[in-house]
């Protein structure tokens, strides 16, 4: 887990305010003098990300005025950054560019950092499952690696049951009434629909949607890949979900527009991985936390202020 996103996960407090201070235009130099030292402290990490994103845009700039061949370069002229630059042709300006540029290395990272760790932990505690996925992997043509069924299952499974972010913000624009996919029993009656003040902050839960057995099943708090390979689809839920009936990538219009590019990380990962080495648990105590995303760290760390994540496991080359 990055150190910027420790920082944010810590300046929850400060995000009801941020609206005023955009109003009365505050420079980010200004920012850097406030008396919050998390504050500061993000201040100094965003321009440090912003320095390595100009510095990146304006060597690839160069590069394709210059009509530099690209094929010595990473991802070889394939890469995001440079089908950006080469389709756009001058329609998005240079700021907009570094902060799509942001957006693809901080977002990206934090999510996926998350998911490719928690996938290599449940395969170490499932060999059967982390055999019959290798099996899979090294049947078909590296090529095909997006397209495999079973991989496709267990990185959907994954994000289902255990995804990186567990719940979703929101503010309420207006006042309004939202209904109940289910009622709830009360002892002063039933409840089919919750009225929700303008203004009022909500977190939604996505482990409790994800695990609802009124939408998975009775096998919801269950990791069975298999679910995504029977005939039988989940239930209707009425959310307006971008992957089957999961929130782990939101919903509706403000859903994860880079979802696609999220699952395709994890799958390659995964498979370059298991086609070279052997997961299995080390015996050293560690628990999954939620800081901003949820992040495996050391028990024995647990006191140490300055720890980092990690996931102990012991690996075998094959």
């Amino acid at each position: 887990m990055s150190i910027c996103s420790q920082l944010l996960s810590k300046l929850v407090p400060f995000i009801p305010i941020y609206p005023y201070l955009v109003r009365l235009a505050i420079s980010r130099k200004l920012l850097s003098y406030a008396p919050f030292p998390l504050l500061r402290q993000v201040i100094k990490a965003t321009n440090l990300q912003n320095e390595q994103a100009e510095r990146i845009i304006r060597t690839r700039n160069d590069m394709l005025a210059k009509g530099a061949d690209l094929e010595s370069v990473t991802g070889r002229g394939k890469d995001i950054l440079t089908q950006l630059m080469k389709s756009n042709e001058g329609q998005l300006d240079h700021e907009a560019m570094v902060g799509n540029m942001n957006i693809l290395i901080f977002a990206g990272h934090e999510t996926t950092s998350s998911a490719i760790p928690r996938v290599l932990d449940i395969l170490s505690a499932n060999p059967e499952i982390q055999d019959r996925l290798r099996n899979e992997i090294l049947e078909y043509k590296e090529e095909d690696v997006l397209e495999l069924p079973y991989l496709d299952a267990v990185v959907k499974e994954t994000l289902r049951i255990y995804p990186p972010a567990t719940y979703l913000g929101r503010m309420c624009e207006k006042d309004t009434v939202v209904p109940l996919s289910y009622p709830v029993s009360t002892p002063s009656g039933t409840i089919t629909s919750l009225p929700i003040k303008k203004g009022t902050r909500l977190a939604l839960s996505v482990i409790f949607s994800n695990r609802d057995e009124k939408i998975w099943g009775k096998r919801a708090n269950e990791f069975w890949p298999d679910r995504w390979l029977e005939q039988e689809q989940p239930a209707h839920s009425g959310i307006q979900s971008i992957c089957s009936s999961m929130m782990t990538f939101g919903i509706g219009q403000y859903a994860c527009i880079g979802f696609k590019f999220a699952i395709m990380e994890i799958k390659v990962m995964t498979a370059q991985l298991l086609k070279s080495f052997k997961f299995e648990p080390s015996g050293e105590e560690y628990a999954w936390e939620v800081q901003g995303t949820q992040n495996p760290f050391l028990s024995r760390e647990r006191e140490n202020s300055t720890r980092i994540t990690k996931l102990p496991l012991k690996i075998s080359r094959l």
